[in-house]
């Protein structure tokens, strides 16, 4: 993917058939309730310094991070916030080895825009700010969080190189997922599936014959640290770099 330059889409149609929600409701965290925090990942690996300084920071990343009903509440599936916890470790490791730039869309049932923000430096507090939010968004329709991404990223410039990382539970497809991938360069969006059903509610095989980068599966989200890695492990090999297993 190294020199690709992909351009803006203007007017992507992002209207669900059912209802918008106008207004997002965050989820505030109640006294005394546990809240994840960003893990201190380890040292990229596998080139030079320079080298591993300037694929960095000639990465673009999006975290598209699920907000749907089912992530949240005692019950939910991420009832801590580990994935946005993760996503803020992967900015972490960024600020450590060389910069670049990330951005965010928090996508459910909608992705609203004014909860999504374009790639900007990993150095911002808005963007620490806007990946910690916790809005809850309904129900589940990755598709809308893609074409999302694809109104908010900018042209690249020679040598930079997309990456979209997904955070869901797996919940549901929705219809137009296919399509929405097939409109990124192949091979940038990659899934980490946190999975406590086991078979992704019947639907892994569905999930895996999509063109993801990657595809990750974990059971569960209480092991924070694991989590973390596996989010920043993505981001090593998409560069071709390595992320020790010591980082867990």
């Amino acid at each position: 993917m190294t020199g690709l330059r992909l351009y803006r889409t203007r007017g992507a149609d992002l209207r669900p058939s059912h209802s918008v929600l106008t207004r997002a409701r965050l989820v505030a965290v109640r006294p005394g309730q546990r809240s994840a925090q960003p893990t201190r990942l380890g040292e990229l690996t596998g080139a030079a310094w320079p080298v591993i300084r300037k694929r960095v920071a000639d990465l673009v990343v999006m975290f598209a991070i699920d907000g749907s009903g089912s992530v949240h509440g005692p019950d939910g599936t991420d009832p801590w916030g580990a994935r946005n916890a993760a996503c803020l470790s992967v900015i972490d490791l960024m600020r450590r080895h060389g910069g670049g730039r990330a951005g965010v869309v928090h996508w459910g049932q909608t992705a609203p825009a004014d909860l999504a923000v374009a790639p900007m430096s990993v150095h911002s507090r808005r963007l620490r700010r806007a990946v910690s939010m916790q809005p809850k968004l309904g129900g589940t329709n990755p598709e809308l969080a893609l074409a999302r991404v694809r109104q908010l990223i900018p042209a690249l410039g020679p040598g930079q190189m997309l990456l979209v990382l997904m955070v869901t539970d797996g919940q549901d497809l929705g219809r137009g997922l296919q399509r929405e991938l097939a409109q990124l360069p192949l091979g940038c969006v990659h899934l980490l599936l946190v999975d406590p059903s086991g078979d992704c509610y019947g639907q892994e095989a569905r999930w895996r014959t999509l063109r993801w980068g990657s595809f990750t599966r974990l059971d569960n989200l209480r092991d924070l640290r694991r989590v973390a890695w596996n989010c920043g492990a993505v981001l090593a090999r998409s560069i071709g770099l390595d992320l020790p297993t010591r980082s867990i």
